[in-house]
């Protein structure tokens, strides 16, 4: 009953009452109850026999505590059947010897077991608003001292987060995760075969689970801990969760192709479209989508979250998993439309209006839009229309709604960390936005994509091109908004008259999908309204074009240290990468993370500068052999010679202009004007042989030059 009423209440009711009762520290310690009963219930009944009666009592008397029964009863696991299931791990040798017997005829508590997991599921559901980045929350000591006695974090006090706590504090997670990779030999699916190679050879893995079993629910119950930001890292490397969302998502790549994703859509009903219950085929496939929805918004928690540190060198140990497939767009989309709408999906895979928080669902489309071929995938045009443009569309609404209203339904769900992560969203798909006819060459990214509709309306009433730079001009003007939302709002501002528009909303539906609907990419009256209340805004009419050379064109750059320094990027080195240069994939990304090292936390728009700008001027100087930013860059195919280097007088006035670029005021409506390349100076011209200047002994000229042949000969003064 508890659990059915925290469902009702979409969790936020009684947040304060759940944490009291899932508090490993707590009297009640219901998340204890929970795994001692999960555990007795996956038991056959030849091993509950084996394991005799538990004691409930200590020999005084005094009842054991649910934490002590549960850690009694590992303990018996252990002594008498020989299974270890504390700190399990999903590549263990042992994990898959964990007993387990959920539906099948030798297991005497089905329901118990079903009913633990969906009451686990319950307990760990986010918030609306719970926190989704453990860097954008604040923490105080007052807060740390509160709950430093349960040795939980203060950002993630919510009741979520103390439930996820819980569910790891008693040691259980290792059940869940052997639930949802048993293999099952009875029930074996016809129209769905196979298994996962990264699963163990023998028997076969369903992953079409239907709704409100066991499988689905663990399989939820992981997706609400992944979405605990200090869970994250044990999650995935003390218990091997990755692996097993892996094998769940490279089975559902497999096994679900845009052929059967179609025939589902068709099959519709007219209420949800989802598939028809006569239909087994597509009742089995709607069931899959589902559950690989969830293990893709899970992975991308655990996987691709900003403060996981995971970077280019480790990502590819988690293989294709990272990668989506197909059909896993849609999902994405229906996904956002529906909680941007507060909608149910019905049918088989069908989910409730208050399953996914909209907070939740943005971030991890931000998390999943972090990997740069993620974002290709959007941003292809296929028969079925553009999928960067309806997913530009739903972002831009969302933001919209947070920006101008604050009595709607989807305002009071949303807060300056999820708007963060919508704005964010938008600012990494524009790039692949950017209108061919425009910046004068063909996209870099090999197909030309659109930004977003040209208007927006019953009869193109508003131009969209308009509506972005309201939208976000009324974000930059709120009080709250994080650094790295106004980053992104900013460079959208800046490059907003390079971007395509075009089309109408109604271009943006599904052929035979009833959602996302052309209401749904559509603003409201509402919204509307709002946007004629704002003064400002306008498109600005002037832009700094990027040149073609930013885009897929590996550059490195290092750090300028001292006066002279010779063999900036010795000619002896593996590529640009080696003798501590940093390498990024393109100069435009080298300039994002340079422009947002600059911005202040005390003055977050000043020192606001275009990264287009920024990436022109790395690439020009990566070219001509010179220094920016404190930094000499080169392009990691070699293209420019940077075997030495002389700081020249040249150089000095290239450090004065970047000051000055940093000094520059943007508000949220103007932009500094862009500032091209400095001529160089005598010197910065001067080349010199590698020879002459390669031995640490020779003395310096007046000049501050190195003298050696040919300037001079050795020993003697220039």
């Amino acid at each position: 009953t508890r659990s059915q009423m925290m469902e009702k209440e979409g969790v936020g009711g009684i947040d304060g009452e759940r944490m009291s009762f899932v508090s490993c520290g707590g009297e009640v310690q219901l998340v204890d109850s929970l795994g001692y009963a999960l555990l007795l219930a996956s038991l056959t009944t030849e091993q509950l026999s084996t394991l005799g009666p538990i004691p409930l009592t200590c020999p005084e008397g005094i009842p054991h505590t649910p934490r002590k029964l549960l850690s009694l009863l590992f303990s018996l696991l252990e002594s008498k059947l020989g299974i270890r299931y504390r700190n399990g791990n999903a590549n263990d040798a042992e994990y898959n010897k964990m007993p387990l017997s959920l539906g099948s005829d030798d297991c005497p508590f089905p329901e118990t077991a079903r009913w633990c997991l969906g009451a686990l599921k319950n307990l760990t559901r986010p918030g609306k608003l719970s926190s989704s980045m453990a860097e954008a929350a604040t923490t105080t000591a007052a807060a740390e001292e509160e709950v430093e006695e349960l040795g939980f974090f203060a950002n993630n006090k919510d009741a979520s987060a103390v439930a996820a706590h819980a569910v790891l504090d008693a040691g259980i997670l290792p059940l869940l995760l052997r639930i949802l990779t048993h293999k099952d030999d009875v029930n074996v699916n016809t129209a769905v075969e196979g298994i996962a190679t990264a699963l163990s050879s023998g028997g076969t893995t369903l992953y079409n689970w239907q709704s409100n079993s066991a499988q689905d629910a663990a399989l939820y119950t992981l997706m609400h801990m992944a979405s605990v930001p200090r869970v994250r890292r044990i999650l995935r490397e003390d218990y091997g969760c990755v692996e097993v969302l892996a094998g769940i998502l490279n089975y559902c790549k497999d096994e679900i192709g845009d052929g059967l994703l179609l025939k589902n859509a068709t099959a519709g009903t007219e209420t949800g479209g989802g598939a028809k219950e006569g239909d087994e085929d597509d009742v089995e496939l709607g069931n899959l989508s589902l559950q690989c929805l969830k293990a893709r918004m899970t992975l991308s928690y655990l996987v691709l979250g900003s403060e996981n540190n995971i970077n280019a060198d480790t990502l590819p140990k988690y293989g294709s998993a990272i990668i989506l497939a197909d059909h896993e767009i849609h999902s994405l989309l229906e996904l956002l439309s529906n909680c941007l709408q507060c909608r149910a999906k019905d049918g088989p895979g069908g989910y409730s209006s208050a399953t996914f928080a909209l907070k939740g669902v943005l971030y991890g489309i931000k998390c999943i839009l972090s990997e740069h071929t993620n974002r290709q995938l959007f941003a292809l045009t296929t028969a079925a229309g553009n999928n960067g443009s309806r997913l530009n569309t739903l972002l831009l609404k969302s933001l919209a709604s947070y920006s101008f209203v604050k009595d709607n339904v989807v305002g009071a769900i949303m807060d300056a960390e999820a708007a963060e992560h919508a704005v964010v969203s938008i600012h990494q798909m524009s790039v692949y936005g950017l209108d061919e006819a425009v910046i004068g060459f063909p996209s870099p990214f090999g197909h030309q994509s659109t930004f977003l509709p040209a208007t927006f309306g019953d009869y193109g009433k508003v131009q969209a091109r308009s509506v972005v730079a309201k939208v976000l001009a009324s974000y930059l003007d709120k009080d709250g908004t994080t650094l790295r939302g106004r980053h992104a709002a900013n460079q959208i501002l800046f490059r907003v008259n390079c971007l395509r528009f075009e089309g109408s909303v109604a271009d943006l539906t599904y052929p035979g999908k009833l959602f996302p609907s052309k209401s749904d990419f559509d603003l409201d009256d509402k919204l509307f309204a709002a946007m004629k209340n704002v003064s400002g805004g306008e498109a600005r009419t002037q832009e700094t074009k990027p040149e073609q050379s930013i885009f897929n064109h590996a550059i490195a750059r290092r750090e300028k240290k001292g006066a002279v320094v010779s063999n900036v990027f010795s000619s002896n080195e593996a590529g640009a990468a080696g003798g501590g240069s940093k390498v990024f994939p393109s100069a435009l990304l080298a300039a994002e993370e340079l422009v947002f090292s600059k911005i202040s936390t005390q003055h977050p728009n000043e020192g606001t500068l275009d990264t287009i700008v920024v990436a022109n001027n790395i690439a020009y100087y990566a070219g001509e052999l010179d220094v920016y930013c404190g930094y000499t860059w080169k392009w990691v195919d070699g293209s420019g010679d940077f075997n030495e280097r002389i700081y020249s007088a040249a150089e000095t006035e290239n450090e004065i202009l970047a000051r000055d670029a940093d000094d520059v005021v943007n508000d949220a409506t103007e932009r500094s004007e862009p500032y091209s390349p400095p001529r160089k100076g005598l010197f910065s011209r001067l080349k010199i042989p590698s020879h002459g200047i390669s031995d640490d002994n020779e003395p310096f000229s007046i000049f501050g030059l190195r003298c050696g042949a040919p300037m001079c000969g050795k020993g003697s003064v220039l």
